[in-house]
């Protein structure tokens, strides 16, 4: 008699059974992934636009105004007049994308909230620090009050 080689329907059901079992494990970490992924970069977006602001303010010779618009979910940069009003700045870098409700954005300057940041043309700025959070995950931006410089850092959030 001459066998026939082959794979039983046995050992094909335990190797599905097996790949799902490690498919299901790795699930959770793809979706910590992600979400990791979606913080870092509403926090590099955040950050881009900080120095924008910084860069158009010293190209434009007048003061730019970073704007965190919390209902709208998403910053702007704004060019502020002699007067102190505020209007949008022209250009297609004025505005970053729409961030989802799960991703909090906090801005402070000495610990107090704060919904703006500004930037003057001789290379000054208020000074500021934006938190960006998602479930366990803060990333700092910090804005150097002398020079403008933008900085990002990530952390942990203590819980």
């Amino acid at each position: 008699m001459r066998r026939v080689s082959g794979f039983t329907f046995v050992e094909i059901i335990f190797v599905t059974l097996v790949l799902g079992i490690l498919l299901a494990a790795s699930v959770p970490r793809f979706q910590q992934t992600a979400q990791r992924l979606r913080a870092e970069q509403a926090a590099f977006e955040l950050t881009a636009l900080l120095r924008v602001a910084h860069e158009q303010a010293v190209a434009q010779g007048g003061p730019i105004v970073w704007m965190w618009d919390a209902e709208a979910r998403s910053a702007r940069l704004l060019l502020m007049d002699e007067t102190g009003q505020l209007a949008p700045l022209s250009g297609r870098i004025n505005r970053s994308t729409v961030f989802p409700e799960e991703i909090l954005v906090s801005a402070t300057q000495d610990h107090t909230p704060v919904d703006r940041v500004t930037f003057f043309p001789d290379g000054t700025s208020d000074s500021a620090a934006v938190a960006v959070a998602l479930r366990g995950r803060v990333y700092t931006i910090t804005v150097d009050a002398t020079t403008s410089q933008v900085a990002l850092s990530p952390g942990l959030l203590t819980r």
